[in-house]
C-alpha cells in the first residue's frame, strides 16, 4: 500500500499515536528510507510520536507550564483540559496529576493540587463578623487619594478593599478583614 493512502486511512480512523515514525512507516508495509521518511514529514504534526506515557506527560506539562508558579490546580478541571489535546485513544485520569504534582522534577513551577481543605482555608479568613470597632479603624485610615473600605465578596464574605495611585501605578488590592491586614496596610502603602 502507498504510504500516504496508509497515513490518510490511519487519520480517518483516529489512530495518530505511534512509538516512533519508522514504526508507522514499518506497519504500513513500506521501508524506511529516505523518500519515505520525507512523505511521513508532511503528515508529521498530524501523528504523535512516542509512548503514551510520553505523549501524556509531555501534554501535562505544557499545562502546568501555563499555570502561575504556587497556584492550585484543579485537578478534575486539569484532566478535561488536557484530554482535548490529546488524541482519542490516549485517556488521562486524576491520578497521573497528582502524580505529577507530588513529583518535584516534573512538577518545577510548586503546583499545589486542589482540595476542599485548601479553599477552605483560603475563604475562611474572610468569613468574619465586622465590628463597629473595626469599621471606625477602617474609616480612621481613609486620606485623600486613599481609599480603604469593606466590600461583600459575591460568595457571602468580607472584604477589605484597598485602591490608591502610587506614582503611575493603580493598587487595587483585596485583603482579609482583620487587623494584621490594618497593620499591613498602614505599615505597606500609607
Amino acid at each position: 500500500m502507498k504510504l500516504r493512502d496508509f497515513l490518510n486511512q490511519q487519520i480517518k480512523k483516529g489512530k495518530i499515536s505511534w512509538k516512533s515514525k519508522s514504526e508507522l512507516i514499518k506497519v504500513s508495509g513500506n521501508k524506511v528510507n529516505g523518500n519515505n521518511i520525507k512523505i511521513l514529514k508532511e503528515y508529521e504534526n498530524k501523528f504523535n510520536f512516542g509512548s503514551d506515557l510520553e505523549i501524556k506527560n509531555n501534554e501535562i506539562k505544557n499545562y502546568f507550564k501555563s499555570l502561575p508558579e504556587g497556584s492550585f490546580v484543579n485537578v478534575t478541571g486539569a484532566v478535561e483540559t488536557i484530554q482535548k489535546k490529546l488524541p482519542k485513544d490516549i485517556k488521562i485520569s486524576e491520578t497521573i496529576i497528582y502524580s505529577r504534582l507530588n513529583d518535584k522534577e516534573f512538577n518545577n513551577r510548586k503546583l499545589k493540587p486542589q482540595t476542599l481543605d485548601n479553599q477552605v482555608s483560603k475563604t475562611e479568613l474572610y468569613d468574619v463578623i465586622i465590628t463597629k470597632e473595626f469599621e471606625a479603624k477602617v474609616e480612621k485610615l481613609r486620606k485623600p487619594g486613599f481609599y480603604l473600605y469593606l466590600e461583600k465578596t459575591q460568595r457571602g464574605g468580607n472584604t477589605l478593599r484597598l485602591k490608591m495611585t502610587r506614582g503611575q501605578k493603580i493598587i487595587d488590592k483585596s485583603f482579609p478583614p482583620n487587623e494584621k491586614s490594618l497593620k499591613l496596610i498602614s505599615e505597606s502603602y500609607l
